[in-house]
């Protein structure tokens, strides 16, 4: 059986190193693999370290913090939902930075 998923705002693949910080955690570096206007996956992570509905910031370098909280967290991988959905114009900008030829796009782990 398949099963339809409905998403209010679409995804884009991407492959860029960040790192995600819960409220009193240090950072932990991960992979931001997918990017909406509304929120994120981050792959390579520990994902043990968060919980559902934890306050949490995704560091990625050049760009201002993003702040928002776990949606779920499972199999090395946490996805966050922004506290206030990204303009139209920011997403463009993180997308285009991550997908520009030299961009760092691998976690170390």
């Amino acid at each position: 059986m398949t099963v339809l998923v409905m998403r209010s705002h679409k995804r884009f693949a991407i492959r860029q190193e960040a790192r995600l910080r819960g409220a009193s955690q240090r950072a932990l570096r991960g992979l931001l693999i997918e990017l909406s206007l509304d929120g994120c996956r981050i792959g390579n992570i520990d994902a043990g370290k968060f919980a559902l509905g934890q306050s949490a910031t995704i560091l990625i370098d050049g760009f201002e913090p993003m702040e928002g909280y776990v949606r779920w967290a499972k199999d090395g991988c946490v996805g966050l939902r922004f506290r206030q959905p990204l303009h139209a114009r920011a997403l463009a900008a993180l997308l285009n930075a991550c997908r520009a030829p030299g961009a760092p796009r691998t976690a170390h782990a």
